[in-house]
């Protein structure tokens, strides 16, 4: 497959993920009662599609020519949350984006169980990435 095509695959799941997880991230926190805030939807959408286009071009390197180096992939983490850190500066705390990236890990990791046939995995992550957000729900709607 032409190194293009990669790219845009790896671009266009890595937008998926994290427009999905900003949906999520949005639902939780309305179950929560707090306030999301986000910006409009054209604004997010670039947000978005600036971020995974770092996370998918950060992927398809590391898959394509350095696969052995996947610890490297905490370094465009780290930038995407500085993005989205300095994008929502005064909106956003640090749970905030700890909670978007754990929703787009949860995503990606069970997508990929799915589509490589590991349906087991792929339950027992949603399964458990259920039970941690519940258990925080309890404990923030106690608060």
């Amino acid at each position: 497959m032409h190194y293009a095509f990669q790219l845009a695959a790896f671009w266009g799941l890595a937008f998926a993920t994290l427009a999905l997880a900003l949906l999520l991230l949005n639902i939780y926190y309305s179950a929560l009662g707090a306030d999301l805030i986000l910006r409009p939807l054209g604004q997010e959408a670039a947000i978005a599609g600036f971020a995974s286009l770092i996370e998918g071009a950060s992927a398809w390197a590391v898959v394509s020519f350095l696969p052995a180096a996947t610890r490297a992939m905490l370094i465009p983490l780290l930038i995407v949350a500085v993005i989205y850190k300095f994008t929502h500066l005064i909106d956003w705390n640090r749970y905030h984006i700890m909670l978007l990236f754990s929703f787009q890990l949860v995503l990606g990791a069970s997508a990929a169980c799915f589509y490589f046939g590991r349906f087991g995995s792929a339950l027992m992550i949603l399964g458990i990435a259920g039970a941690f957000l519940a258990l925080f729900f309890a404990i923030v709607r106690n608060l």
